[in-house]
C-alpha cells in the first residue's frame, strides 16, 4: 500500500523478492493542475506496468474494502506512505499482519511529514524503521531500523526523500524473509521519547518575518520543496495598498541586521535574525524570475515592507 514516488522503491523490493503480490492498494486517480488533467498516482503508474492488480478505494476501511481484502486473504501487509490510516478491522485481516515503513527513527516524528519536518528542525541524522502497525498513529513495535544517515546542509525535501526511500527498499528486502517466516523480533517504543509532525496545511509556508529568523525560513524553505513553499505579500505598485502574494523559490542566509519584513538592496529581507537575500521568487500570475529581473521592473519595493496578509 503506497502513493507518491517515494513508495516506489518498496513495491520494487516485493516484485524482486518473487513473493505473490495479491494486490496494490492506492490512492484514487486525482485531478490537478490548472487544466484538472486527472492523473494516477506514481505508485498505480508503477505496479500496472507491472501487470500487477490495483485498487484505489476512496476509504481503506469501508465496509466494501474490507470484504475486497478478506477476500484477497493476505498473510501480510505492507504500507508506504499511503496517505490512509488503516482502521482496526484492517489492521485484524492479514494474518502475520500490517507493517508500515516509516521515514523517521521512531518514536520521533510520528505522523504524516517527517521527512519536512526533520530539515525544518535542522535535525543532521534521519532514518527509516520498519513497525508492526497498532491502531495508534506509529505507535507499534519496531521490528528493523537503517543505519543514520546524514541530513545534507542544503537538502531539499524531495532529495531526502528519494534517499529514505531506496533505504527503505533496501530495509524491505533484507527483512521481509523474516517476515514471512515469523522470525522477527519485536521492539516497543518508548512513549516518553515520541514526538509528532502533523499534515502540512498551505498557510505554514506563509513567512513570519517579525517572529522567525533567517536560517528557519531558509530550512523551511527547503523542507516546503516543492509545496506549499515559502511565501509573503507585497504591494504590485507604489500607488496601492492592494496585496499581491510572492513565493521564494531560492533563498540564503546573509549575517547582518535588518529591519523584519523590509526590503534591501539585492532582495535581501530583514528578519528577527539576520537577513534573508532572495535569489529567486515567483509573483502571483507571473513566473519565475531571478531578483534582479524583478527589481528591475519593481525598483520602489527597496525600503518598502513585505506583508503578512
Amino acid at each position: 500500500m503506497g502513493t507518491p514516488e517515494w513508495a516506489i522503491p518498496s513495491l520494487k523490493a516485493l516484485i524482486d523478492s518473487d513473493i505473490k503480490i495479491s494486490a496494490v492498494f492506492t490512492q484514487p486517480d486525482r485531478k490537478t493542475g490548472r487544466k484538472k488533467h486527472i492523473i494516477s498516482s506514481p505508485i498505480k503508474q508503477y505496479a500496472e506496468k507491472h501487470h500487477l492488480k490495483v485498487f484505489t478505494p476512496e476509504s481503506s476501511s469501508s465496509s466494501e474494502n474490507l470484504e475486497l481484502l478478506n477476500t484477497l486473504n493476505p498473510e501480510l501487509v505492507l504500507v508506504c506512505a499511503y496517505g490512509q490510516i488503516l482502521n482496526k478491522d484492517f489492521l485484524e485481516i492479514p494474518k502475520i499482519g500490517c507493517f508500515n515503513l516509516h521515514f523517521s527513527f521512531l518514536p520521533k516524528l510520528r505522523g504524516a511529514s517527517p521527512v519536512q519536518t526533520a530539515i525544518s528542525l535542522g535535525l543532521e541524522k534521519t532514518g527509516v524503521c520498519l513497525q508492526k502497525m497498532i491502531f495508534r498513529l506509529d505507535a507499534g513495535p519496531l521490528v528493523a531500523s537503517s543505519k543514520p544517515i546524514n541530513i545534507k546542509p542544503k537538502e531539499t525535501a524531495p532529495m531526502l526523500g528519494k534517499r529514505l526511500a531506496k533505504i527503505g527498499g533496501k530495509l524491505i528486502s533484507v527483512n521481509l524473509p523474516k517476515l514471512i517466516d515469523g522470525s522477527f523480533t519485536k521492539t516497543e517504543q518508548n512513549e516518553k521519547d515520541a514526538t509528532y509532525c502533523n499534515v502540512i496545511k498551505k498557510q505554514e509556508g506563509q513567512i513570519k518575518w517579525d517572529k522567525e529568523s533567517a536560517s528557519e525560513i531558509e530550512k523551511k524553505s527547503r523542507a516546503f520543496e516543492p509545496w506549499p513553499g515559502i511565501f509573503s505579500f507585497y504591494c504590485p505598485n507604489s500607488n496601492t495598498d492592494i496585496s499581491r502574494r510572492i513565493q521564494f523559490t531560492k533563498v540564503e542566509v546573509v549575517e547582518g541586521n535588518f529591519e523584519p519584513g523590509k526590503i534591501y538592496q539585492d532582495f535581501i529581507v530583514g528578519t528577527i535574525s539576520g537577513g534573508l537575500k532572495i535569489l529567486k521568487l515567483k509573483p502571483e500570475g507571473k513566473n519565475e524570475m531571478d531578483s534582479y529581473s524583478f527589481l528591475l521592473g519593481n525598483s520602489f519595493v527597496l525600503g518598502k515592507f513585505l506583508k503578512r496578509y
